[in-house]
C-alpha cells in the first residue's frame, strides 16, 4: 500500500468523528466525498478549494456573484463552465456559470476571482436531492451559505460537484477504492453514463483541506461486492433513506493533496 493511500485511509478514519460532529446525529460511519463529474467522455474536471470572500446578488434577478481568494484551477475552455459549491451542515448549493463564451462570467483581476453564476442548484447531503433542478430563491442561498468560509470550485464541461457519502473503503492492488450509493438518477448519474472518469474530493468540512482523487466510477450489482453493498444499504437505512437504487465503486488512479487558497 503506497504512502499516499495510507495517508488517505488515515484521513478518512480521522474524519469519521469530526464529520459526525459537523453534520450532527451519527448515521453509521460515513465521510463526505464529493463527485466532480463532466459530460464529455474522457475528460476530467479541475477542482480546487478557496476562502470565500463574498456572496452577493448580481445585476439580474437570477444572478449570484461569488468572490473568492486566488485563481481558478485553470481557465475554462470553450464549451466549459465554472461551478462554485457552498455548503453548511444541512444543505449545499452550486452556483454555475453559462458556457465560457460569456465574457463577464469570470473575472480574475487583482489576484482574486469573481464568478457570476446564472444558475443555482440545491445539493442536500442525502442520496435524494429532489430540488436539484428547481429554481432556487436567492435569498434562501444567501441566508444559508452566504457566510460560508470556503468554496469548492470546479471547471469542466457541464461540471457537476455533488456530495456523496463514502460508506466503505478498501485497498486493492495498492489502489484506494471507495463505495457509495445513489437514490435518484440526477445530474451526476447522467454525467457518469457518458463519462465515468471523475475527481473524488475528500475534504475536512471545517478546513476544506484534504485530498483529490482521480479515477473511474463503475456501477456494480450488490452480489458482486457483498461487503460494500451491505455497508451502503445499512447506511441508507440508518439515515431513513430506504434502499439505494444503484451502488457504485470508485478506483483511484492518482492522489493529490488538497489545500484551500487563502
Amino acid at each position: 500500500m503506497s504512502a499516499t493511500a495510507k495517508d488517505v485511509v488515515a484521513f478518512i478514519q480521522a474524519q469519521l468523528p469530526r464529520q459526525q460532529r459537523f453534520f450532527g446525529a451519527k448515521v453509521m460511519d460515513k465521510v463526505l466525498a464529493h463527485v466532480a463529474s463532466t459530460s464529455v467522455a474522457g475528460s476530467l474536471p479541475s477542482v480546487s478549494t478557496h476562502r470565500l470572500l463574498s456572496l452577493d446578488r448580481g445585476a439580474t434577478p437570477a444572478e449570484l456573484v461569488a468572490r473568492f481568494k486566488g485563481s481558478l484551477p485553470r481557465s475554462p475552455a470553450a464549451g466549459e463552465i465554472v461551478t462554485v459549491c457552498l455548503f453548511n451542515q444541512f444543505v449545499g448549493y452550486q452556483v454555475k456559470t453559462r458556457l465560457a463564451t460569456t465574457p463577464t462570467a469570470v473575472d480574475g483581476a487583482g489576484g482574486d476571482t469573481t464568478v457570476r453564476g446564472s444558475q443555482v442548484f440545491t445539493l442536500h447531503h442525502s442520496p435524494f436531492m429532489m430540488t436539484a433542478f428547481e429554481r432556487v430563491p436567492l435569498e434562501e442561498v444567501l441566508g444559508s451559505v452566504g457566510a460560508a468560509p470556503f468554496a469548492l470550485v470546479g471547471v469542466g464541461a457541464q461540471v457537476n460537484l455533488s456530495p456523496r457519502f463514502n460508506w466503505h473503503t478498501e485497498i486493492r492492488d495498492g489502489r484506494l477504492t471507495l463505495f457509495h450509493g445513489d437514490g435518484l438518477p440526477l445530474k451526476t448519474y447522467l454525467n457518469l453514463k457518458t463519462n465515468p472518469l471523475v475527481v473524488r474530493v475528500l475534504l475536512d468540512p471545517e478546513t476544506f483541506g484534504g485530498w483529490l482523487l482521480t479515477g473511474r466510477v463503475e456501477e456494480f450489482q450488490p452480489e458482486a461486492e457483498p461487503v460494500a453493498a451491505q455497508a451502503i444499504v445499512a447506511g441508507f437505512q440508518a439515515g431513513g433513506w430506504g434502499r439505494p437504487a444503484r451502488t457504485f465503486r470508485f478506483t483511484a488512479e492518482t492522489i493529490e493533496p488538497l489545500a484551500p487558497v487563502g
